[in-house]
């Protein structure tokens, strides 16, 4: 194991040692079963195979939490969704066709644009990333692992096009920069800790663009 790697299993070891602080506590709103329940990790050729078959590399910290914790879950919100999924699930071989500095702000598309992603579909944005967790009303927080651009690779994202907002990137209020995996795994973490049972949050309160 690299150095990288031992970082990163033990900043998701210091992540799961604070969610023993999620005994005893209850929340009025609830989504998935809370405290959270955790599937056992993949095996990691199962994830190395994929990544091989869609021609990607996954960024490192996700694929050392869903190869060495979990590969889904419960929580957050609906439950930390599975990498093998359904049919539905977004083309991860193509690229992700939006960036830190131009994400999808639809209050800005022409007509044109707009039919294009929401009419004919001749635009796909449902692509180079995969899904994280569903906060419902169609809300999804998604992780880019395929695109051209370095500074967008293995950030999280907003996803939010069933009330035409648009698909942002995070940005992590601790450094003022966009959200990695671990960044956004451990800011649910840190939130639920500090919430009342009345409390909610959406990571929509997140979501930035970048200039």
């Amino acid at each position: 194991m690299n150095s990288e790697s031992t970082v990163i299993d033990e900043r998701i070891q210091s992540i799961v040692k604070k969610m023993e602080g999620f005994a005893g506590k209850q929340f009025t709103l609830g989504c998935g079963e809370f405290p959270p329940v955790w599937d056992k990790p993949y095996p990691i050729e199962k994830v190395e195979a994929f990544e091989k078959e869609k021609g990607i590399i996954l960024p490192l910290e996700y694929k050392r939490f869903i190869t060495t914790f979990a590969s889904s879950g419960t929580q957050p919100f609906y439950g930390f969704m599975p990498l093998f999924d359904d049919e539905d699930e977004p083309d991860v071989g193509k690229k992700f066709i939006y960036t830190i500095r131009k994400p999808l702000n639809v209050y800005n598309l022409s007509k044109e644009e707009y039919a294009q992603i929401y009419i004919d579909r001749t635009v796909n944005v449902d692509q180079g990333y995969v899904m994280l967790t569903h906060e419902g009303c169609a809300m999804y927080s998604i992780l880019v692992v395929n695109t051209d651009d370095p500074e967008t690779y293995g950030t999280v994202w907003f996803y939010d096009l069933a009330d035409d907002a648009g698909i942002y990137p995070l940005k992590n209020p601790v450094n003022d920069k966009p959200m990695g995996f671990l960044d956004w795994f451990e800011y649910y973490v840190d939130k639920t800790l500090s919430m009342g049972e009345d409390d909610y949050f959406s990571y929509g309160e997140l979501a930035w663009v970048f200039q």
